[in-house]
């Protein structure tokens, strides 16, 4: 296999990418939701028969079987959640659509997203415990030789350490969509061969990113209030579902992020 060439990140063209696939496939998203919604109804029942049927319930002292029916429930969201996420981006990247059982798809794709996806975490964890690392450890331990430049100092090495986990994320997140869609060739270190040298495309993708989510944020602030200030009884209801469908699709363009990036380094 040969080492594959640097790609460079058009910023805009991969966000506008996240952005159309997020609104063209929304109704894709709900169906996926809804299935796997009906599909988890005993687990719900169970969970508010035991543990809520009476009321909120004491996390502190949990029954047994409040305990048990709540980690079932827990366990199968998680396993929906890595479902939907191979779903979702075999959908956008293949179009793809699943027939059958496959909308409920637990395959050996979807327990290799999982890995990657707990290989993504653990390399953040890395990178978060690092920067605790230099503020509570060698901070106090440089103040007696550097003095007050000390903290300035850590503060530095921590922004750095953490302008490497963002692009470390944005990375494996080109890797985790290459995983959802089946592409082996596409491994780890090809992800960090091809994206190398993209630091700043990387930060304007991020000023992007956070832009589009902001003025989502923003229409969504426009709607609570409105519904607030005026007294049309209809206004409410309106307000409350434009609300929804933003963070809707707000939820689908996060989900779209690592499409957006294999795409442009594959």
């Amino acid at each position: 296999m040969t080492v594959p060439e640097r790609r460079s990140l058009p910023p805009m063209e991969a966000i506008e990418f996240a952005i159309e696939k997020a609104f063209r496939h929304s109704f894709f998203a709900l169906g996926l939701v809804i299935g796997w919604t009906i599909l988890l109804l005993p687990l719900l029942a169970l969970a508010w028969y035991v543990a809520f049927r009476i009321g909120l319930p004491d996390f502190k002292s949990l029954s047994p079987a409040a305990m048990g029916s709540l980690g079932l429930l827990g366990l199968g969201v998680l396993l929906a959640c890595f479902s939907m996420g191979v779903n979702w981006n075999r959908r956008i990247l293949r179009d793809e659509r699943p027939r059958g059982v496959l909308r409920w798809r637990l395959d050996g794709v979807v327990w290799r997203y999982m890995a990657a996806v707990l290989l993504l975490l653990v390399v953040l964890a890395i990178h978060v415990a690092a920067g605790l690392a230099v503020m509570m450890a060698a901070v106090p331990a440089l103040s007696a030789q550097l003095g007050a430049a000390a903290r300035p100092l850590g503060l530095a090495v921590t922004v750095l350490i953490g302008l490497s986990a963002v692009f470390s994320l944005y990375r494996l997140l080109s890797w985790l969509a290459a995983v959802a869609s089946g592409d082996r060739e596409y491994t780890v270190m090809t992800a960090y061969r091809v994206s190398r040298g993209n630091r700043i495309a990387f930060l304007a993708f991020t000023f992007w990113l956070l832009f589009s989510l902001a003025v989502m944020g923003a229409l969504g602030t426009g709607a609570f209030f409105a519904q607030q200030a005026l007294p049309q009884p209809w206004v409410r209801p309106v307000a409350w579902a434009a609300i929804a469908i933003l963070a809707w699709l707000a939820l689908l363009i996060l989900h779209s992020v690592p499409a957006a990036l294999y795409r442009v380094f594959r």
